[in-house]
Order: structure tokens, then C-alpha cells, then sequence
């Protein structure tokens, strides 16, 4: 039996490391480095309860995650993912992920949304913990196979026709050499993460451009909930610099979101920093309110105010202990002529991730339009929407959904045994002759993002969605064109793919009738 696993990110490499600890091979491909994922760029860390007899701890997680879901989680999935947790987190420990411990327990962190320190992490660069050592066993794993700078191009489907059918493989661009491969499989994983690209303002790496959701879109796969695009809302925000994530950690552990209003009051007035917070017009938790309603604050008053920014307070708490605990913060800030603590901090809204994407049953298996399991095909990570998350993501709850379902998905394989006939075509070997190079399309990608920056950001309106819904279309119209007529390239292959996830958020932000969780639309007030 043979696995192809597209993406290289916590939830991918998991489950190629347990298929092929069950003696299937496993091949890995991915877009650059495996190491260039979101996964290594995450800083917060991993929602778990650890203790198997904490019930009231579990318990507040799951009320944590639906009440953050803005009431449309599937609670069935929130409670099995909380309650496999702990396995998960012993699972990652026995890979050799090192989280930072407090003596001989570990070392908890709270963050948005969280009504406890529940979060284990690595200092602020969580991700990249469990990367390196995910990486690492991959790399040294007999029955698994790495390839990197392979692009997946499009699925390789049994029979033309229905996806019920199943899938059977996958095309992809070798980049180094140009040549298009074809890579059959007896299961196909999608772990490509997100898309945040489509924004430019972004804390996700330049590889999320949504290829996994357009790829399964375009084999038949259901995408769900595509609307819900989480924005962080304390993203570095210094011109000329590309956005860098600022944990939600370090509101956790005392940071104040103000304005330069609130700044000068409470440097006049003195007391506590929280109580002069404009986020607390919004929520009476403030500056740790969900990511949904404190990247809402900032941008209302980046906006009443003309200002690129606005500021994350933590001169009022201890220096020591703040460069300790973010090393990672401290150098880029350091970098930029800050520092922590003694300077505030410039930050804005990013895109970050992801809540909606193909959707998936509980083993991660993907399902087709009429809500049929596809064969052969699973998605987990942030390409996925399991319905964890409802309208909005619960802080550290990413990571901890990717182990879950990644174990679920390789127990599910594992079990199935599915073994496809070979013989899969080669990829669009008609006319491949005359195809011709296309020609440069960076103001087709500019134009995009700014529909998407300016028409289906953080504030929605009907006639802003109208107006980018036409311009998708006719944006899809050329691409499509270019498409059918030109040798593959990443460049082209990924503004394929991140028009056809922008239509897929576009249409389900325009057919919502009321404002929940990460959608908002003035016009529906």
C-alpha cells in the first residue's frame, strides 16, 4: 500500500509517521522546504488538558472552543478532539517535541478566549518545536519518502465522472526541473494548510495559497464555512516589513492593546493599563477578548483615527521576564530598532487563518458536494473544516485539531487498506505540445489581493462583496484562458488556485444572511 501526503506541516508529517510506523510507504511532497509551513511559523503553542481525570478541565475547554465558535461548532467534534487531547500531546512527546516546563510540570499559557493557562508551548516558537522534530523522525523513516519543491497540480480521480468514485493520485510540478510527475496512491492526504496569501497581509508563510481546497474543489470536494477568515489582530505593522505574528501569548501575560489616547491616559493617570484599553467597548474581557472581536476593535479604530496601527502595551510589566519567555518577539522587535517591554509595540490586523475548507467527517475523509465520502481522499490541518472551530477559532486550537485528526485519518487508512489499480494517466498529456510560456501575471495577482484586502477583509457590505464577486469571475475567466494554453508554472498554478479559493469565500460571504462569528456585514446590522 502506498500514501501520498501533500503538505509538510504538523498535521501532514504526524500522519506520514504513523502510516509508515504501520509498514505503509509514504510519500511526502512539498511545495519548498519542509520545514515551510505554517505550522513552523506558529509561536503560541497547543490547547491540551494532560491529566485523563481533570473532567472540569476538559469540560471548560469545550466551553471555551463553542462559546469562541460563536455558537456553530459541531459540538460532537469539539468534545472528541478535547477529550484525545492529552493522547495527542504524549503522542508529540514521544516524537521528541520538547514543550517548556516549570519545574516538573509544564509550563501553561492562557490566552484569547481561554478561561485558563491550558497551553503548552516552547518559549514563542511552538511551531517550530514540534517541526523540527516531526522533521527529523520523517527524514530518518525508511518508508518515508521527502520531495520537496514538488507543487500538487490537481487529483488524480479513478473514473472521470462522479468524485464518489474516488481518488487515485495526484499531479504535481517538480520545480526544480519542470517536469510534471504523476504520483498514484492508495490514499491521498491534503495538509496544504491555508491561504492567506490572498491578502498580502498575512502572517502565513508566501506557500498558502489554498491549493488543497482548490484542488479538491475542483475534483468534486465539498468547501464549507469559507467566509470565516480569522484575522490576528496584533500582527508587527512597521512599513516595509512583511507582517510578523505577535503571539496572543503575550496579551496572556499581561499585554494591553491602547491608542495613542490610551497611552497618554494611562501615562498620566497611571493605574491599570486594561482600564483605559479601547477593546473593552467591544468586551468586558478586553485586550484577551476572542481574536474575532479585538481585530474588529483595532480596525474600527485604525479607522477612526487614520492610523496604520495602533499599540500593544507592555512597558508595565516585567523586562526579565518578558525576553525569557519571547525570545523569538524580542529579536524581531530588536531587529526594528524596539524593544520589548520598554517600547510599545506598532501592531495591525493579518490575515491568519483559515476556519472554513473541504469538509471532512470524523476520520478526515473528504466528502463531495451531495455530502458522499470520496475514496481514497482526506483532509486535515487547516485545509479542512471538521466544524472544531464553528465561526471562530479558539487560540492554540489549530495545532491540537491537526494532531487529532491526523491520527484519526492514518488509523482510518490503516484499517481501510485501500489498494487502487495502476495505470493512472499522465497529466493532460493531450496537447501538452502546444502549450506556450504565459505571459507575467503580477498585476493579476495585485489586483486580486486588493479585491480581497478591500472587499472581503474584517468589514464586509453587500455592495463591496457584489463588486468582487464580479471581478473573481472575470479574473477566473482569463486565468482559466492562460491556463489552458500554457506550460505550468508555480506562479501560474498558484494564482489558479487562489482565484478559486477567492470565489469560494466571496460567494459564501455574499449568501450570508446575519453576521456570526469571523463574518461581519455592516449592511446586516
Amino acid at each position: 500500500m502506498h500514501a501520498v501526503v501533500a503538505g509538510s506541516g504538523i498535521a501532514g508529517l504526524f500522519a506520514a509517521l504513523r502510516l509508515a510506523d504501520s509498514g505503509i510507504e509514504v510519500t511526502i511532497v512539498t511545495k519548498q522546504r519542509p520545514t515551510d509551513s505554517s505550522t513552523n511559523w506558529a509561536q503560541g503553542g497547543i490547547a491540551a488538558i494532560l491529566d485523563r481525570t481533570d473532567g472540569e478541565g476538559r469540560q471548560q475547554h469545550i466551553e471555551d472552543t463553542l462559546t469562541a465558535g460563536a455558537g456553530i461548532c459541531d459540538e460532537e467534534v469539539v468534545r472528541l478532539v478535547v477529550e484525545e487531547a492529552g493522547d495527542r500531546i504524549r503522542d508529540l512527546l514521544a516524537m521528541g517535541v520538547q514543550f517548556q516546563r516549570q519545574g516538573e510540570d509544564f509550563h501553561l499559557l492562557r490566552e484569547g478566549g481561554h478561561s485558563a493557562r491550558r497551553i503548552l508551548h516552547a518559549k514563542d516558537a511552538t511551531g517550530k518545536e514540534i517541526e523540527r522534530a516531526l522533521s527529523e523522525r520523517a527524514a530518518s523513516h525508511e518508508l518515508v519518502t521527502l520531495m520537496p519543491n514538488t507543487l500538487a497540480v490537481d487529483l488524480i480521480q479513478t473514473t472521470h465522472g462522479s468524485p464518489e468514485k474516488g481518488i487515485s493520485g495526484i499531479w504535481c510540478l517538480d520545480l526544480d526541473s519542470g517536469e510534471m510527475l504523476t504520483l498514484e496512491a492508495d490514499a491521498l492526504i491534503l495538509a496544504t494548510g491555508g491561504a492567506g496569501q490572498l491578502w498580502g497581509r498575512t502572517t502565513n508563510p508566501s506557500v498558502a495559497t489554498g491549493d488543497g481546497m482548490a484542488m479538491a474543489n475542483r475534483a468534486g470536494a465539498k468547501c464549507r464555512d469559507m467566509a470565516f477568515i480569522q484575522f490576528h489582530p496584533t500582527a508587527l505593522a512597521l512599513e516595509g516589513d512583511r507582517p510578523f505574528l505577535i503571539t496572543e501569548a503575550l496579551r496572556g501575560e499581561g499585554g494591553v492593546l491602547l491608542d495613542e489616547e490610551g497611552i497618554n491616559s494611562y501615562r498620566l493617570e497611571g493605574g491599570n493599563p486594561e482600564d483605559y484599553s479601547f477593546t473593552l467597548n467591544h468586551s468586558t474581557m478586553g485586550s484577551l477578548a476572542t481574536r474575532d472581536v479585538v481585530a474588529r476593535a483595532c480596525d474600527q479604530v485604525m479607522k477612526e483615527k487614520g492610523e496604520p496601527y495602533v499599540w500593544l502595551l507592555t512597558e508595565h510589566l516585567d523586562f526579565d521576564h518578558l525576553n525569557q519567555e519571547f525570545p523569538n518577539i524580542a529579536q524581531r522587535l530588536e531587529r526594528n530598532g524596539l524593544k520589548i517591554g520598554p517600547d510599545p509595540i506598532p501592531v495591525a490586523p493579518a490575515a491568519h487563518y483559515m476556519v472554513g475548507g473541504i469538509a471532512v467527517d470524523l476520520e478526515g475523509r473528504a466528502l463531495s458536494k451531495s455530502d458522499q465520502i470520496i475514496p481514497g481522499l482526506f483532509a486535515i490541518g487547516e485545509v479542512a473544516c471538521t466544524g472544531m472551530h464553528g465561526g471562530n477559532r479558539l487560540a492554540s486550537n489549530s495545532l491540537l485539531e491537526a494532531v487529532v485528526f491526523a491520527q484519526r485519518a492514518s488509523s482510518a487508512i490503516i484499517a481501510e487498506g485501500r489498494e487502487c489499480s495502476r495505470g493512472a494517466p499522465d497529466w493532460r498529456a493531450e496537447g501538452l505540445d502546444d502549450l506556450v510560456e504565459h505571459l507575467p501575471l503580477v498585476n493579476d495577482l495585485e489586483m486580486l489581493r486588493s479585491t480581497m484586502i478591500d472587499e472581503v477583509g474584517l468589514v464586509r457590505r453587500n455592495s463591496r462583496l457584489n463588486r468582487a464577486v464580479r471581478r473573481i469571475d472575470l479574473l477566473n475567466q482569463e486565468v482559466d484562458l492562460i491556463w489552458r494554453n500554457s506550460l505550468p508554472t508555480r506562479e501560474l498554478i498558484e494564482l489558479r488556485n487562489m482565484v478559486e479559493v477567492a470565489s469560494l469565500v466571496a460567494d459564501d460571504a455574499r449568501n450570508r444572511v446575519e453576521n456570526i462569528g469571523l463574518h461581519y456585514n455592516a449592511d446586516l446590522e
